[in-house]
């Protein structure tokens, strides 16, 4: 099965997360859970990535490291790939069919969504406390 759209975000996140949430509900999405751990509630998902300024050395020319959040829309749940965990599951509101993904700096919105998905958080298994790579897998609830 193949997904019917895929958005990849390659940036620094300063922040060291990324929200997850419908446009309309970003106000209404939960508090960061202190232990590190993936915060969520039916409006909003909060999830560690890879923070910007966990790089190796500041030697040299200055570059903040990267994260990927990959986004996956599909036409059912998607079989788990090899290597990978899944570090959350749930529902999500969407009722205005658009997923915001970002942090207080920069964010990217992408279109098709159903009114209500569900969400499936996944990571490689050895990267689980501050990834350098997240999948977001969402398909109609």
């Amino acid at each position: 099965m193949q997904p019917l759209a895929t958005l990849d975000i390659t940036r620094p996140w300063h922040w060291g997360i990324a929200i997850l949430s419908d446009p309309d509900l970003g106000g209404e999405i939960p508090e960061v859970d202190p232990s590190g751990g993936i915060s969520a509630n039916e409006k909003g998902i909060i999830v560690p990535v890879r923070h910007a300024q966990d790089i190796e050395s500041f030697e040299g020319d200055f570059e903040w490291a990267e994260a990927t959040v990959t986004v996956r829309l599909w036409s059912d749940r998607p079989e788990l790939e090899d290597g990978r965990t899944i570090a959350f599951e749930g529902r999500l509101d969407t009722p205005t069919g658009r997923l915001w993904i970002g942090d207080a700096d920069e964010n990217s919105v992408a279109e098709g969504f159903p009114t209500s998905t569900r969400i499936r958080v996944v990571l490689l298994s050895h990267d689980l406390e501050s990834p350098d790579q997240v999948w977001v897998d969402a398909w109609e609830a």
